[in-house]
This record gives structure tokens, C-alpha cells and sequence, in this order.
């Protein structure tokens, strides 16, 4: 497995991840933040597969075993107080090479901890936080640029903070140096803690310290056996260090391989292979982030159930919820008016006189005609009606809701129940009459659309305008039947010309039979008209009932079901989203190749660095 491929889909699986878990989260689903695959992916894998691979080296072990001793040695300076009591150390400390600081962030490095900068060799033994680690930059400059050092406090205390502190260390860490001692090499909590280490794919250095040397090297063979049985790992190197005081106060510690290949372990560290153990090292991470149970797959089987759920719930409530109204008659001078105010400014003196006369003659006639109103009459009527009619549109939505809402499914159950409760209901009543008393018939919005269509009838038919003029001395009339479906109904026949379009929550059609426009007064000037003007007159006065349709949609929108109907939406298309998709595709190709690597490395794990004792 390379690692720049590895690292590469690592960091595209976090980025696309992130996205989807946003987009989940919007539509109400999402993971818990201390869900393990979402700590492995985005603080263990993320921040360490993405960088250049450099390794972090944890000296571990139990209690006043001299475990600070070791990792002077390994940093070349007294870095690390040593103390002749036990567990003085009380806080890891971290030796990080000259200028790593700058090219990585060391609280994504070590996530879980508290970062504090090194002041004295006594800040590791003072009071802190549990999880305080204290870093300071190689002030020698020897350290190498990938490998990091870290001394820590004991694994084995018998205070739960020591096992969590054990655990955020074990987390952190790729390769651990496990210094043992012929009291320690056995003991309970120190098996437990390497035993996890190397479950999680932890490359092992096995240090076997204050020994009788060389009394002790046939008993050395022995106590790595029942480590490496106890721990269920084969380290790659192992040493002895003989009992020293002098030594360890001139950090001049005599390191004595014990198998094959070792030699000291500075330069064995430097040795190693930083891509391979990298991959190794986050290899659990990986593990646990795609476990089949509760990991990334889990997840992902949960949108894709919950996607399902809700593309069976805008089904139901596309072929369900669907709401027509017979629109009220509009006063046609609402139309004819806005088209005069447009035409005043473009007349001619002459052609206004002449004009006026027909127009004042027209009006006379038509006030005798038998049922015609006073305007403001009309358009109290309308509004009357109009009021009937929204109101008896939202009673049937809701109708329609509490069907959908008896049969649906406990997943659409759910997301109706809000929607259909008596408060909920009122505030959408009360909000469709407000709405309706604020808003003129007459809108400025639908003003400008009249002007925009009737410039373009003009450059397409300069002849027919004076046409137009005549057919206005008679008001034109035009009714059509406005439907409302959820989620864009597209089984619903809509007339061409009318068309509202796409609405948030669905379409809005206008169903108008071909020859519906007519004048007041029956067969008059306007009925007699010719293609084009004609249909410009029905164009006007549907601009006129899509303002008031949007009105309804809107009240929908905002107050029935928008919201809801957005978050089924949403749950709907998520697995069908390309970050849905990024993930599924790279995850499931990293399970593959993880099975692979497990497959190849099954015989090599099992003998990969066997102890040879030294000299055979």
C-alpha cells in the first residue's frame, strides 16, 4: 500500500465525510461527536495520513522502572528529570525536532490533549490538567525532522486518570518503547496496555533495563518470551541495559541488542520504516473508523435507510397532496388599468381625443349592463372570495396531510405529526389573512411584469398595439383553476402558456381551456380579437393569479409543511449526493485494501522480527 495513495484518500475521505455529515446534520441526522469512527477519522487519521509520514516514539513502561532515563538516551541530552522515587512523573513530555511546530499542528498531532510549552525540567512533575502535555523543540538540532519523543508517566497507576492518560498516549503514538524490568516485564496493567498497543498495530521496541548483565542475558531470552506471549506482539527490536547509576547520570547508557538486526536504539529508530509503520500505526484507526458494527459503514447504512424512508414519503405526499382552487373572477379593470398606465405616455394628442370619445362611450355601456358593479365593490368580492377559497385550499391541505399522516410510515409519522396539530394550524389561518390584507392587488412586482411582457408584444406585433387599445373600451375576463402540488407534480397537466414553474415545495400550475378569455358584456370587441392578442390578454391576467398563487405557496412554505417538506427533501437525496457517494466508494476501497493487507500480512506478523538471541 503507498503511502501517498493512502494518505491521499485519507484526506478526500475526511473532506467529503465532513460535507456529509454537515448536510446530514442539516436534515436532522447526524453522528454523536465522540462516535469512534468520527475520532479516528478526523483526529488520529486525518491530521497524521495527511502530512508527510514522521513517527511519534512513546517510552512506556509501569512504575520507577526508568523509563525518563531511556528517553534521554534517545534524545542525546538530559531532556527528562530522572528521580530516584516513583511515579514523579506525572505529565508526558513531548521533544519534537527543530522547526516541526511550524509545519504541523501539534494539537491535531496529539488530539485529546492539553498543550502547554516547556518552561523547566519540573513541569512534568507538577499539578495539571490529566491530560497536560508538555512540548519543547530539540534545542540540539540532532533530533531527526520525522520522529517525535515522547516521555510518559506510568501505564500502571492505580488512579483512573493514569489509564485514561495511558490510553490518549497509546492513541497518539506509532511506535511504543517498552521498558520492562524483571519486577514489571509480567505485571497486569503493563500487559494490558501493550496488549492493546498491539491490537492497534503499534510497533513494539522492548527495553529490558537495570539487569545484571551479562548474569541476566539467558533470563532476558525468557522474559521476552512471556512478554511477548502475554502482550500477543513480536517487538522488532529488543535490548538489555545493565544497572548503571553513573551511566544514567552521564546519559551514557550501554544498550545491548538481543536480536537480530538491533543495535542502539537511536539509530534503529531512525532506521525504520516510517512509511510502512505509519501505515501500520493508523491501520487500527482504520480498523475501528470502518468497522462494519458501529463504524463509517454503520453510518452510512443509516442514511441510505433513512433516505429510502423518506423517498417512500414525498411519493405518498406527491400523489396525496395536491390542492386545486377555482380562482374568483379578477374585476377586469385591474388588468386593463395597469395595461392604460403603461400605454399613456406612448398616445399621441390626436389619438387620445379621438380615443377617449370610444373609451367614454364604452364605459357608459358597460355600466348598464346587467349585474356590473362599482369597481371597489368588485374588488371587495374578489377579495372576499379569494379569502373562501385560500382558506378552503389550506383546510384541504391539511386534510390531506392527516391521511398521508394515518397510513405513512412511523418515519413520515413522525416528520407530519408537527404539522398537523391544532396550533400549528391556526398560525397558518391567521398568517393567510394577514397576508392576504397586506398585499395590494395591484402588486408592484406584478406592475413591472405587465410593462416587460407587453415591450416584447410590442417589438414582436407594432401593429396590433392600437388593436389592443380598442379591445380595452370592453373588460376582459379570464378565470383559471390553479393547482398546488407537493414536491413538483408532474403527472398534473398544466397549460403551456400559464405555467408558473418550480415553487420550493413543488409547482403551481394554471389549467385554462383554449378560448377562455371573454369580455364582460359577452361577444365584444376583445373576444374578436386575433391570435396573438388574445393570448396576450390571458398572459396578463395569469401574471396576475401567479402573484396571488406564490402567495399561497408561501404561506404554505413558511407555515404547513415548507419546512418539513425541505428536510424530507434533503434526507431523500442525501444518498444520492456526490459526498454520499465520495464516501461509500472510498471506504469501501480502504476495507479492500485493508483485507488485502491483513491477507499478505498474516504469515509475515507471525514471524516478522522472532527474537534471535544475539551471537547465533
Amino acid at each position: 500500500m503507498e503511502y501517498s495513495t493512502w494518505s491521499r484518500r485519507i484526506a478526500e475521505l475526511a473532506g467529503a465525510s465532513s460535507r456529509l455529515e454537515a448536510e446530514a446534520e442539516a436534515a436532522g441526522v447526524a453522528p454523536p461527536g465522540s462516535a469512534s469512527w468520527r475520532v479516528n477519522l478526523h483526529q488520529k487519521l486525518a491530521p497524521q495520513a495527511t502530512d508527510a509520514p514522521y513517527l511519534i516514539v512513546a517510552v512506556a513502561g509501569g512504575t520507577n522502572i526508568g523509563k525518563s532515563t531511556v528517553f534521554n538516551h534517545l534524545v542525546g541530552f538530559p531532556a527528562s528529570r530522572v528521580h530516584p522515587d516513583a511515579t514523579q512523573t506525572k505529565h508526558p513530555v513531548c521533544m519534537v525536532p527543530q522547526g516541526f511546530g511550524a509545519r504541523h499542528d501539534l494539537r491535531r498531532v496529539f488530539p485529546g490533549f492539553a498543550l502547554e510549552p516547556w518552561r523547566s525540567e519540573d513541569d512534568a512533575l507538577g499539578d495539571g490538567p490529566s491530560n497536560l502535555l508538555i512540548y519543547r523543540e530539540d534545542p540540539t538540532g540532532a533530533q531527526p525532522a520525522n520522529l517525535v519523543l515522547l516521555d510518559t508517566p506510568d501505564v500502571d497507576g492505580a488512579m483512573p486518570v493514569n489509564w485514561d492518560r495511558a490510553r490518549l498516549i497509546a492513541h497518539a503514538a506509532d511506535v511504543l518503547v517498552a521498558v520492562l524490568t524483571q519486577q514489571k516485564f509480567n505485571d497486569a496493567a503493563v500487559r494490558r496496555f501493550f496488549r492493546e498497543a498491539a491490537a492497534a498495530d503499534k510497533t513494539i521496541l522492548a527495553v529490558f533495563n537495570m539487569v545484571e548483565w551479562p548474569e541476566d542475558r539467558e533470563h532476558c531470552d525468557r522474559w521476552l518470551e512471556t512478554f511477548r506471549k502475554g502482550v500477543g506482539a513480536i517487538p522488532s527490536h529488543v535490548y538489555a541495559v545493565p544497572r548503571d547509576r553513573a551511566a544514567v547520570r552521564d546519559n551514557r547508557l550501554v544498550f545491548h541488542p538481543l536480536t537480530e538486526g538491533s543495535t542502539d536504539p537511536r539509530p534503529d529508530l531512525a532506521d525504520l520504516q516510517f512509511a510502512e509503520i505509519k501505515i501500520r500505526s493508523l491501520r487500527g484507526a482504520l480498523r475501528r473508523m470502518l468497522d462494519p458494527a458501529d463504524g463509517l459503514p454503520a453510518f452510512l447504512r443509516l442514511l441510505q435507510a433513512r433516505a429510502d424512508e423518506n423517498r417512500e414519503a414525498r411519493t405518498v405526499i406527491h400523489q396525496k397532496v395536491q390542492v386545486k382552487i377555482e380562482a374568483p373572477e379578477l374585476p377586469g379593470h385591474i388588468v386593463g388599468d395597469a395595461i392604460w398606465r403603461w400605454l399613456e405616455p406612448r398616445r399621441t394628442w390626436f389619438d387620445r381625443k379621438v380615443h377617449n370619445v370610444y373609451s367614454k362611450l364604452g364605459k357608459a355601456v358597460v355600466r348598464i349592463l346587467p349585474g356590473r358593479r362599482e369597481p371597489a365593490e368588485e374588488e371587495a368580492a374578489f377579495i372576499e372570495a379569494e379569502k373562501t377559497q385560500l382558506a378552503r385550499a389550506l383546510e384541504n391541505v391539511y386534510h390531506e396531510l392527516e391521511m398521508v399522516h394515518q397510513v405513512g410510515t412511523p418515519a413520515l409519522r413522525q416528520e407530519l405529526q408537527p404539522l398537523i396539530a391544532g396550533d400549528q394550524r391556526r398560525r397558518a389561518f391567521d398568517q393567510l389573512r394577514e397576508r392576504l390584507e397586506a398585499t395590494p392587488l395591484a402588486t408592484d412586482a406584478y406592475s413591472r411584469a405587465i410593462a416587460e411582457r407587453l415591450e416584447r408584444f410590442e417589438a414582436e406585433h407594432p401593429n396590433m398595439m392600437r388593436a389592443i387599445e380598442w379591445g380595452l373600451v370592453a373588460t376582459a375576463v379570464i378565470r383559471p383553476a390553479i393547482t398546488i402540488g407537493m414536491f413538483g407534480a408532474a403527472d398534473i397537466a398544466a397549460h403551456g402558456v400559464l405555467q408558473l414553474g418550480t415553487h420550493s415545495i413543488g409547482q403551481i400550475f394554471f389549467d385554462v381551456a383554449a378560448g377562455s378569455a371573454m369580455t364582460a358584456g359577452g361577444e365584444g370587441a376583445f373576444a374578436k380579437l386575433g391570435g396573438p392578442a388574445q393570448k396576450l390578454i390571458a398572459d396578463l391576467f395569469a401574471e396576475f393569479y401567479r402573484e396571488r398563487a406564490k402567495l399561497l405557496a408561501g404561506v404554505i412554505d413558511d407555515c404547513v409543511i415548507g419546512r418539513r417538506l425541505d428536510r424530507i427533501e434533503r434526507l431523500a437525496a442525501i444518498s444520492e449526493s456526490d459526498d454520499f457517494k465520495a464516501v461509500y466508494r472510498i471506504a469501501g476501497d480502504l476495507s479492500r485494501e485493508l483485507a488485502a493487507w491483513d491477507d499478505v500480512n498474516t504469515d509475515m506478523d507471525a514471524t516478522a522480527g522472532t527474537p534471535v538471541p544475539a551471537g547465533t
